[in-house]
């Protein structure tokens, strides 16, 4: 999957029936291009670039599942005049990935080709010369995005978590084309459309299984994909196979394994009940404000803000903010501001971490000193003379959201990336009896979980004072 680049000869002619490792010149309707600069695929890209018909790619994390789609997608609208590809993503930010990776590929080979003026490469479409094209859109809450269109391709990328009223909606995108289905993706539990596809009971598609661990020791070394490279991504495997996480967790990231005993918390049917609030055109300064926050750790780049108002026993999601790569200071600077806005009897925060040095500050502030409340694993005081004390746990407040959520007492706003976080959110049981919760996109759903724990505020009587 490394770059390489070299100069092709005037006089090089060979024309090549598929994808190469080497520098030459392909026929696309009888015209010669010569690739200056491309990318060096694994034997498993070069067979999944070269296949023509129903392709099922399920793998382990970080092994090039985006990128060998993005290489066959821009070699597809080179051979295929007029046709159009789309592409289905969770997000909006993912939709784009893909986009930009076809693009980055199109711009080394064939650059003349890509069209110019008002049908110019955008963030979500490439139209090409020839007047193939290809359309990435994300899927929403009911996969009502992508309702309508009509697609000689259909891409789903990370299909195995897409919700169950896409596949309805996207899937009749083909239905006067004869087109292809291309599905991509790592495992959620033997659960979903994207699994049942898996089994390929019908024969009907040629599917790759790609592990992480024979990915990246198989991989030729090279400039890019350096032997150094290698160990250290070798080192990270064993890492956490060996103790950053459980058998099954590392059987179904890195392994790619559908497994029986990873769930999902949350289930499709009950996200779509609950997503149904919209955020308010005005805030109402006589109702209660409670504001849950998600601190980025070491190795994460995502802080959330999520706010929710308390309607007696029910809450409504009013807001959520998320900032990239923010430092503690901005973080802290932004939940004054919040705080000036909204007037919030509540703000909840983890103090383990990262979250401590915002905890202290906002413990010391006039302003903020008696709402701010830390919310982690560890034991914390029942009464202000901390003679009681309970150990409130990770799964305390997960379970209490979901309880929320089935007794129709939240109500969420109905925005792409809160479901996206939902339905990542997978547990497992371990021995003993105890639950561990996790997932790989769950920092909106931590946030949460600790505004919601404001229904148990009453019950709690909790205060905090500082000296």
């Amino acid at each position: 999957m490394e770059e390489s680049s070299g100069a092709v000869g005037e006089n090089d002619r060979t024309e090549r029936t598929g994808f190469n490792r080497e520098p030459g010149r392909k026929n696309y309707g009888g015209k010669q291009i010569a690739r200056v600069k491309q990318i060096a695929l694994d034997d498993w890209q070069e067979e999944i670039v070269n296949y023509d018909g129903h392709i099922l790619l399920c793998t382990g994390r970080q092994v090039g599942k985006t990128t060998v789609m993005a290489v066959k997608a821009a070699e597809y609208m080179i051979k295929n005049p007029g046709h159009q590809i789309i592409v289905v993503s969770l997000t909006e930010d993912q939709a784009q990935i893909m986009i930009i990776k076809v693009l980055d590929y199109l711009e080394k080979n064939f650059r003349l080709w890509i069209a110019k003026g008002k049908n110019k490469p955008t963030k979500n479409k490439i139209v090409l010369t020839n007047k193939a094209s290809i359309l990435a859109r994300p899927v929403g809450n009911t996969g009502d995005a992508v309702r309508g269109f009509t697609g000689n391709v259909l891409i789903v990328d990370e299909a195995s978590r897409m919700p169950d009223d896409m596949w309805s909606a996207a899937k009749p995108a083909l239905l006067t084309t004869g087109g292809k289905l291309w599905f991509c993706s790592t495992p959620h539990g033997k659960q979903g459309y994207f699994y049942e596809c898996w089994l390929n009971k019908s024969g009907r598609f040629k599917v790759f299984h790609i592990n992480s661990e024979e990915c990246l020791e198989k991989r030729p070394i090279g400039d890019i994909w350096t032997e150094e490279k290698r160990n250290e991504a070798l080192r990270f495997l064993s890492d956490e196979k060996n103790g950053g996480m459980s058998k099954l967790r590392y059987g179904q990231e890195y392994l790619g394994l559908f497994l029986d005993d990873l769930r999902q918390m949350f289930d499709d049917a009950l996200i779509k009940k609950c997503m149904n609030a919209q955020r308010p055109g005005m805030i109402d300064k006589t109702k209660d404000y409670y504001l849950g926050i998600d601190v980025a750790r070491m190795g994460d780049d995502e802080s959330t803000f999520e706010i929710l108002r308390r309607e007696d026993k029910n809450l409504i999601h009013v807001e959520n903010i998320v900032t990239t790569k923010t430092l503690l200071s901005d973080t802290t600077k932004m939940i004054l501001q919040l705080d000036r806005v909204w007037n919030f009897k509540k703000i909840y925060i983890d103090d383990g971490g990262l979250g401590v040095g915002v905890f202290d500050y906002l413990l010391k502030e006039e302003q903020t000193k008696r709402k701010i409340e830390a919310i982690n694993n560890r034991a914390r005081p029942l009464v202000r003379d901390e003679t009681r004390k309970k150990k409130l746990l990770k799964e305390d407040l997960y379970s209490n959201l979901l309880v929320l959520m089935e007794q129709g007492r939240i109500r969420l706003l109905d925005d792409e990336n809160i479901r996206l976080s939902l339905k990542s959110v997978q547990y497992e049981y371990q021995d003993g009896g105890k639950i561990e919760i996790f997932g790989n996109y769950t920092h909106i759903v931590e946030g949460l979980t600790r505004a919601a724990w404001c229904i148990k505020e009453k019950s709690l009587n909790l205060w905090i004072s500082y000296i």
